[in-house]
């Protein structure tokens, strides 16, 4: 049974076109009207007797109930809801006064005998496509019941009509009554073909309307979809929690498919029990059950096997490990997928209706995308998470040995632990350097650990970006004039606070300004631009006259530990997670990083941030 929104905007829809057919009804009238009066004064030059004086005052008869129609349509038209059945009773009025009108004409043109008689077909055709089908039959009907009376009352003597325009008419004049019924067989059978052939075809029209309503339908709940699935996707990307994730998927999935409940299990690392991961929708009781037994629930058996299951009517019990508190949640249908990613299942998906319904192919294979999508995120965030973890863990380790080492290497360079000749002193400089550029990247490791597992804890509230920039202006005039490099900053007066955190905007400042100047030979120019971009963005940028970036390693400018064969030619130090760290910094605040460079005249790094 379709639901009840669903007949309202298709009856709309008809409705709208009856209003649309009636109104063209009205316009159709007054060319018929004004072709009935030619056609009277082109016949009064004739030389036959004609009557012109009848047919012109019927005509001017059309033309004044024409327009009292105009009116009452436009009256009709103007309230509100429409009143599909005062348009319908409309329709009837007007067709009944053009036969009516029609019939009129007919008798003062030969009655049976009338070249008119066939125009009778035309109100036929009307009335098929603005009214139902009995009402088509019934005016056929009326049509050959008058027609019938007149021609038998004419063949009777009774009515006395001369036909006119003898040669025009679409029969001849019968002698006999086996003509005159031949005659009327014959009308009879056009009015009848011609209420069959119009109905038809508008009950096809209908049809293919309807399929048309349907399938735009379809493509509307469709489009909904998929951008909701658009907008849950753009927030599990910019989540780095995984029951966050897990939470936003129930939540958002059950909103989108308008069902009871929606929950994610996932299987504990023996792979012998389903753990609820998240759910949406299902009481505490339902949740906290504990773990489902794979062996003892046959559903989720088949589904770790990798099938889906699909119920539209809860019934059997051997289907759930608890059947009494599936009855209890209020769950009639249900559907239940695999979380896979390629070949390995890490739980199950499932979706619960309130009430029972066999969920179609389409739905499945939306579920089945969206479960697909999930397993895919949470595998990811799996992964970077146990990645993080690493490079927190080995920066951590290396951090101490390393710090041992460097202070120990300065102590002997010092010559605190004796004298140091110039060949021993030189090797222990390299070896200084070398350690240094070790302890960067220890420390770069360790701030991207911070970011990946912190930025989630940092309160984004209003910040004052000029603050934060002028801060860091004498540490950098001091860096560039050590490199012999000019360096401005241009900061717009007034400016809006920049929606962020003052550690993650300071990180990023620092290391766009750092990697300037870094990349820039002695002699060049580093300039610094905060300024607004429009009413909600501010603009960072940081232009160099620095070496460049190559066309072809654009692409991989956000990905850890690359560095360009320019940049390690100019410069030997260097870790490679510079970009990578601002780039999670400016996603962390939903802003973005546009990157323009040319090798050999520099490089500009511009990163719009969300304003107040």
């Amino acid at each position: 049974m379709r639901l009840g929104y669903e007949l309202i905007r298709e009856q709309l829809f008809f409705q709208k076109e009856l209003i649309e057919r009636v109104y063209w009804f009205i316009r159709l009238r007054w060319l018929a009207a004004a072709a009935a009066l030619a056609g009277s004064c082109a016949a009064f030059f004739f030389a036959r007797p004609f009557p012109v004086l009848p047919l012109t005052i019927i005509a001017l008869f059309i033309l004044a109930y024409n327009l009292l129609f105009l009116r009452s349509w436009k009256s009709l038209s103007s309230c509100s809801p429409l009143n599909v059945d005062s348009f319908n009773t409309f329709a009837h009025v007007q067709i009944g006064a053009d036969l009516a009108a029609l019939f009129g004409m007919i008798l003062f043109t030969g009655g049976f005998y009338s070249p008119l008689l066939i125009f009778s077909l035309f109100h036929i055709l009307l009335a098929g496509i603005l009214l139902t089908p009995f009402s088509c039959f019934a005016y056929g009907i009326a049509v050959l019941a008058v027609t019938g009376i007149m021609g038998t009352l004419q063949y009777l003597g009774i009515l006395s009509l001369a036909p006119v325009l003898q040669g025009f008419i679409p029969f001849n004049i019968p002698s006999g009554p086996t003509e005159l019924l031949v005659s009327y067989a014959v009308f009879t059978v056009a009015v009848l073909v011609t209420a069959f052939l119009t109905t038809s075809l508008k009950m096809s029209l209908r049809l293919k309307g309807r399929e048309l309503l349907e399938t735009s339908k379809e493509l509307e709940a469709s489009n909904r979809k998929l951008k909701a699935l658009y907008e849950m996707l753009k927030k599990i990307g910019l989540s780095s929690d995984l029951q966050e994730l897990m939470d936003l998927t129930t939540r958002s999935s059950a909103g989108i498919m308008g069902v009871k409940a929606c929950s994610i299990k996932l299987l504990d690392e023996g792979r012998r029990k389903l753990k609820f991961a998240s759910a949406y929708g299902l009481s505490e009781d339902y949740v906290s059950k504990g773990a489902v037994d794979i062996d003892k629930s046959p559903i989720n058996r088949k589904i770790i096997e990798g099938s889906f299951f699909s119920v539209g009517k809860i019934e059997e019990k051997d289907y759930f490990q608890y059947p009494e508190d599936i009855r209890k949640e209020g769950i009639a249908s249900m559907v239940c997928l695999p979380l896979r990613v390629e070949k390995m299942v890490l739980g199950v998906f499932c979706v619960y209706s309130d009430i029972y319904y066999n969920f179609e192919d389409e739905d499945i294979r939306f579920f089945s995308l969206i479960s697909d999508l999930v397993a895919l995120a949470i595998e990811t965030l799996r992964s970077e998470m146990n990645k993080t973890w690493f490079l927190q863990k080995t920066a951590h380790q290396l951090r101490s040995p390393f710090s041992t080492i460097y202070s120990m290497i300065k102590v002997m360079n010092g010559g605190f632990l004796g004298p140091v000749n110039d060949k021993q002193k030189e090797l222990l400089q390299r070896c200084i350097r070398r350690i240094e550029m070790l302890g960067d990247l220890v420390n770069d490791l360790l701030k991207l650990g911070i970011k990946r597992t912190d930025a989630d804890r940092a309160i984004i509230h209003p910040v004052d970006g000029v603050t934060i920039l002028n801060a860091l202006v004498p540490l950098f005039e001091t860096h560039a004039r050590e490199k012999r490099l000019k360096i401005e900053f241009q900061i717009e007066p007034g400016l809006d606070q920049i929606m962020g955190d003052e550690k993650l905007l300071d990180e990023l400042m620092t290391n766009l300004i750092s990697n300037a100047i870094k990349y820039t030979p002695a002699g060049g120019k580093v300039e610094v631009h905060l300024s607004r971009e429009d009413k909600n963005r501010i603009r960072l940028e940081v232009r160099d006259t620095g070496i460049g970036i190559p066309e072809e390693d654009r692409s991989r400018l956000f990905t850890e530990f690359f560095r360009a064969e320019n940049a390690k030619s100019f410069c030997e130090e260097g870790t490679g997670l510079g970009l990578v760290i601002v780039k999670e910094i400016v996603d962390f605040l939903r802003g973005a990083v546009l990157i323009e460079s040319k090798v050999g005249e520099g490089t500009t790094v511009c990163c719009l941030l969300p304003a107040i």
